[in-house]
């Protein structure tokens, strides 16, 4: 066990440094490329903005990727903007001065328009532009194209000029494709909107020729990707001219996932290892004594080791403080987890710690995934304990009869009470055996068996555990045959049984409908949030978006809370 904990603690530490420093390093810019000084004197770029009415939400997006493209640029760059929607518009003839380039792309004013039509007018009118410029340009010309190609049925007519394309994805009506296919047909690049430095490399890597000449790509179309994976190199430009573009991860997240999976690692290395034997039957007696066992025995049975030692420590110490420590260990208890509260506390906030960091990384808000991470965490643990602890009952509940027929037959053998109840802890078929022993084990320490049965009763919410202690009480204090007593109890117990089964075949049809009901919009939520994320971002990005959520959570969770009790049939 100490050779496979070294082992496994190694791995995760170099996994961990290793993931680490790789995200803290650059990432391979595009910029760091040589640029011949005579291209970038000599190359023009046109930036075509797609202004059209239904990418209003997202306008800013685009323009501040198309800032970001300048702000890359080499200052010897001419640049120019034409705005298109279903026409379009010379916002900024090609011009040096990239801070008026700048301050045109900021005040782009949304069109009246809805569809991005104009795109092959506008591609027209750039290669014009660029080509009013005169002979003495060079061949590093590019065409920038930021759209979503609502509207588009198919790839605008390009010309000779490399086109590079930013593409958006917000509803089902947007045709990236053709817009991104306008890059396999000019030798372009399909990039990412996270990062245009690589784009605006491509303009100072070509060659300077003497006078304008075509930019045809000596190879097939380089592979295309979507704007989420990143920039493919160009096979009209160098390998080096183009950097791996990728989105940008935050490295506090990549070391929070993987500080909490090593420190899962430690605790489970930790409460695996072979314990002193002696201490654990000592913390086995000390379990029935009054205290249930004290906080100093918990501490004595914790791990060892140092960092999962005072992790533990500092949990309990929390618990402790806010005095949910003995209940948070009677539910355990009860789901029959071996686990101490510290423990069980500890899994939960590392869960939640992981899910947070996915959440935050899907969603790029770090305050929802904190909110949402947090609630569906605890809520997460409490279901999971809720969920064992039902099933331990129900197991109970299922194996009284047949418990209660070994203890009659016992009886009727010439055993007294506790040395049935001894046979059946014999069986050790679980829970009903684990729940007789600490019963018996209270009264042989003294205490009173009927009572002892009538706290098991009430643990595992037994209505018919009940009537079972009531009878042996009875039979105490006025006689009788207690074997006929028991075998009439069982078979009422088994009748019930029976009809608890009729009623819930009958009743399953409402169960159905209500979770069909339940999962549904959860379904179609998720649904929408992968299939189309732009379309689901208002929602948790404003006020209103954020306000009609919590709205919609409420009313999902009365709307749940009534059909439980709908469908719920007590007897």
């Amino acid at each position: 066990m100490t050779r496979l904990r070294r082992a496994l603690l190694g791995g995760f530490g170099a996994v961990l440094a290793a993931a680490i420093a790789g995200l803290c390093l650059p990432a391979p810019s595009a910029t760091a490329a040589p640029a011949a000084p005579a291209a970038a004197e000599s190359a023009a770029v046109m930036i075509l903005l797609d202004v059209h009415q239904s990418a209003t939400a997202f306008l800013s997006d685009e323009q501040a990727a198309a800032v970001a493209y300048v702000g890359a640029l080499p200052s010897a760059v001419k640049a120019g903007l034409i705005t298109f929607s279903a026409g379009w518009q010379l916002a900024l003839a090609p011009t040096t001065d990239h801070a008026a380039l700048t301050a045109a792309i900021n005040n782009a004013a949304a069109s009246t328009s809805a569809t991005s039509t104009g795109l092959g007018q506008a591609l027209s009118a750039a290669d014009k532009e660029l080509a009013a410029i005169g002979p003495t340009a060079g061949s590093g010309d590019r065409l920038l194209v930021l759209s979503d190609g609502a509207g588009l049925t198919s790839a605008p007519t390009a010309g000779s000029i490399p086109v590079d394309v930013l593409t958006w994805q917000f509803d089902s009506g947007d045709n990236i494709s053709a817009v991104q296919a306008l890059a396999s047909a000019t030798g372009g690049t399909v990039g990412n909107p996270a990062d245009t430095a690589a784009l605006a490399a491509l303009v100072a890597a070509a060659k300077p020729t003497s006078t304008r000449a075509p930019a045809s790509p000596a190879s097939p179309s380089p592979q295309r990707t979507s704007s989420a994976t990143g920039v493919p190199a160009s096979s009209g430009a160098p390998a080096s001219a183009v950097a791996a573009v990728h989105p940008a991860v935050p490295v506090w997240l990549v070391a929070a996932i993987f500080l909490v999976c090593l420190g899962l690692a430690l605790l489970g290395l930790g409460t695996l290892r072979r314990g002193n034997g002696a201490r654990h039957r000592l913390a086995q007696i000390d379990r029935y004594g009054p205290g249930g066992g004290s906080a100093e025995s918990s501490a004595e049975q914790a791990p060892t080791g140092r960092a999962v030692g005072a992790a533990l420590g500092l949990t309990g110490r929390l618990l402790r403080t806010g005095n949910s420590e003995p209940r948070l260990a009677a539910r355990l208890d009860l789901a029959g987890i071996s686990r101490k509260p510290a423990e069980w506390a500890l899994l939960g906030l590392c869960g939640t710690v992981v899910l947070i960091a996915v959440l935050a990384a899907l969603t790029g808000n770090v305050l929802i995934a904190i909110l949402v991470g947090a609630l569906c965490g605890w809520g997460g643990m409490r279901l999971l304990l809720n969920i064992r602890i039902a099933r331990r009952r129900t197991a109970f509940i299922n194996q009284l009869p047949d418990v209660l027929q070994l203890v009659a037959s016992s009886l009727q053998a010439g055993f007294s009470l506790p040395q049935a109840l001894d046979a059946v802890i014999a069986e050790g078929t679980q829970p009903s055996s684990g729940e007789i022993a600490r019963a018996l084990a209270e009264a042989r320490i003294g205490g009173d068996l009927e009572a002892a049965l009538s706290e098991v009763a009430e643990r595992m919410k037994s209505v018919d555990m009940r009537w079972t202690v009531m009878a042996i009480r009875i039979q105490r204090e006025v006689g009788g045959n207690l074997v006929e007593v028991l075998r009439n109890t069982v078979e009422t117990i088994r009748e019930r049984a029976y009809l608890r089964r009729q009623v819930r075949t009958l009743s399953g049809e409402g169960r159905l409908s209500a979770y069909v009901l339940i999962a549904v919009p959860l379904l179609m939520a998720g649904w929408l949030f992968y299939a189309s994320p732009a379309y689901m971002k208002p929602l948790y990005t404003t006020v209103w978006g954020v306000l009609m959520l919590v709205g919609a959570g409420v009313l999902f969770v009365i709307g749940a809370l009534w059909m439980r009790v709908l469908v719920r049939v007590e007897f």
